[in-house]
């Protein structure tokens, strides 16, 4: 009898062993079914790409990685972010060389001495070292905290740009990397929309005009990617703002998500010296702001079309009276520039002296309102006003920006601020080589994202970089308040 017994009881026991594992194996085909970014960590794969330019479309470049890594379940290898002077988009040999030999560690300071008469190898390095000085390396979790990315998508950083380095480290041979090698810079673009790609394709409109001719690119969807078996994807360039079109809802969320992600930290050395910046400028939201560029060519060729909008656009925002727009055409365009009030007779001049809380400053100056709602049409152009630009030296006595002192003398400048406040950022250093540190190289971050601490910001048109800062801009301060940007379309 207690044979029988014990053989009821193992039968029961396996059966609800077997029922209790398949119910686990079913759960977790489930959760991995509904779980779109679900990784196979036993067979993973990778993607690469490679970085150029300057920080902003390297930003860019990240964001388009980061959303197609999701949408191919494949691991991002992410390289580090680069400041200074960084080449631009060459073929993708040129530029794993270049990017190789500045983050691979050496001695830079004995390799890039003077060249020695006589030693040609000594010459051979001079252009390599004089790039090497104008650039910098910096890992991205300096600049953005990845966290809430960590259910969607999967992130190896990388401290060396090296193919061989790469393949060696992940375990993969040459069989089992596909590597695209792109023609030019805009050499792909990816449609989510196949009725959208083969229109395109139909009507021949994949092409960019460039400043030499017509550039025609690639049109590929999603399954371009995700049939490739290699365990290794190694892309080129992948800037664009417009390269990665989706329409799928989950990778529209996913591509804010990463949107939000890519905004700057303010829980580091970096963040604590635009804190203290904002806090002796008034505290956030308590001045005006404008992100003017003039660096490039295409914005120096429009500096003065756009220094007159934003000279319109600060007075009205300043409450301060504005000539009538002029009259539109048949499609509806302004026949002329929207103009700026005329200029002052007798402008006042004053130079913001390290306390701003102190005459004459105090006398003539006046924070704004941090309340969005709260008119300023009693301050006008005593309003307090700063200006993140690329231009040297605005107050210069041959600058072409002068006339903005005249609209509002309240105005400042990065180099207006006090040397002292920029104190944390010498606890930055460059992360190939530790000796070198990264003030310098930092200082743009800085600027802008002061000027994205203002009540209002005014951004320079079609600069990629300058809309970012709108955009933190609105996350920082115009959200708080219930604003979007599109609350505040300008007409210049």
């Amino acid at each position: 009898m207690w044979r029988r017994n014990k053989q009821i009881t193992l039968a029961l026991l396996i059966l609800f062993l077997t029922l209790a594992t398949l119910t686990a194996y079913l759960l977790f085909v489930n959760q991995a079914s509904n779980n779109y970014y679900y990784y196979d960590n036993k067979n993973e794969k990778y993607l690469a790409y490679l970085p150029h330019s300057g920080l902003s479309n390297q930003r860019i470049e990240l964001a388009n990685a980061l959303l197609l890594a999701a949408m191919l379940k494949r691991t991002l290898i992410v390289p580090p972010a680069f400041l200074g002077t960084v080449v631009g988009w060459m073929p993708m040999e040129q530029l794993l060389d270049h990017l190789s030999w500045l983050t691979s560690p050496k001695d830079f300071e004995t390799l890039c001495q003077h060249p020695t008469p006589g030693e040609l190898h000594s010459y051979i390095h001079r252009s390599k070292c004089a790039e090497y000085d104008k650039f910098a390396a910096i890992p991205w979790t300096q600049l953005h905290d990845f966290s809430q990315l960590e259910p969607y998508v999967k992130l190896k950083f990388l401290d060396v740009v090296s193919f061989e380095m790469l393949q060696k480290d992940l375990g993969v041979t040459d069989n089992d990397t596909y590597v695209h090698i792109d023609d030019h810079l805009y050499d792909w673009r990816l449609y989510e929309d196949k009725e959208e790609a083969r229109a395109i394709l139909q009507n021949g409109s994949n092409y960019i005009d460039s400043f030499t001719d017509r550039k025609y690119y690639k049109i590929f969807t999603p399954l371009h990617w995700q049939q490739r078996p290699e365990k290794l994807l190694h892309l080129g360039g992948i800037f664009g703002s417009t390269r990665m079109n989706i329409v799928e809802p989950k990778h529209l969320e996913l591509r804010d998500r990463i949107s939000e992600t890519l905004h700057y930290r303010l829980d580091t050395p970096l963040g604590d010296t635009v804190q203290s910046i904002v806090n002796h400028l008034g505290g956030k939201a308590s001045f005006m702001s404008v992100h003017f560029r003039l660096g490039d060519a295409p914005f120096k060729k429009y500096a003065t079309d756009n220094m007159h909008a934003f000279e319109r656009n600060m007075s009205i925002a300043t409450g301060i009276p504005v000539p009538p727009y002029p009259p539109r055409n048949e499609l509806g365009e302004f026949i002329s520039a929207p103009l700026p009030p005329a200029r002052p007779k007798y402008p006042v001049f004053v130079i913001p002296q390290a306390n701003l809380s102190q005459v004459p400053w105090s006398n003539v100056c006046q924070n704004v309102p941090p309340l969005i709602q709260t008119p300023m049409t009693d301050i006008q152009n005593r309003a307090v006003v700063y200006v993140a630009t690329d231009h040297k030296d605005m107050r210069g006595e041959n600058s072409r920006l002068l006339e903005w002192f005249d609209y509002f003398p309240c105005t400042l400048t990065l180099n207006d601020i006090p040397s002292e406040l920029l104190a944390p950022l010498d606890t930055m250093h460059d992360m190939v080589d530790p000796s070198k540190s990264l003030r310098s190289f930092l200082i743009p971050l800085v600027d802008s994202m002061v000027a994205a601490h203002g009540r209002r910001i005014f951004t320079t048109p079609r600069s990629t970089f300058s809309k970012y800062i709108g955009e933190l801009n609105e996350a920082w301060v115009l959200k708080e308040q219930g604003y979007t940007l599109a609350d505040f379309i300008e007409q210049a």
